[in-house]
């Protein structure tokens, strides 16, 4: 992270509407959707869940590689990083959206499930 972020500027601090914490629920497009505390990449990191839609917002807690779902990158505390990933993984979701890279459109949380058992086995 030091070597790509090597003389970048500070980022601009960024406003906050409104404070989430985990289990809030909030209105996305006319559905309650679910705000899961995600640490690891940073202590405050969120995804969002639509329990309706079966849609998941993974934040930087995941990320599209290849058309799998990984853990995020660039961690500040990569175990629990792997926690919140697997905790993705007990969710019942058919499409999972990423901070980084395409979205999976069917079999999402399948496809984390496998790859938590992965991380466990490791």
């Amino acid at each position: 992270m030091e070597q790509v972020s090597a003389g970048m500027p500070d980022a601009e601090p960024a406003g906050v509407d409104q404070e989430l914490h985990d289990g809030d629920e909030i209105e996305i497009a006319g559905e309650t959707a679910r705000v899961l505390h995600l640490p690891g990449h940073t202590p405050g990191s969120i995804g969002i869940f639509m329990p309706k839609s079966r849609v998941l917002f993974t934040g930087d807690a995941a990320a599209s590689l290849s058309g799998q779902p990984v853990v995020g990158y660039f961690n500040i505390d990569p175990a629990r990083a792997s926690r919140s990933f697997a905790s993705l993984a007990e969710l019942d979701f058919e499409i999972a959206c990423f901070g980084h890279g395409p979205p999976l459109l069917k079999g999402a949380s399948l496809a984390f499930r496998r790859e938590a058992g992965r991380l466990s086995r490791t």
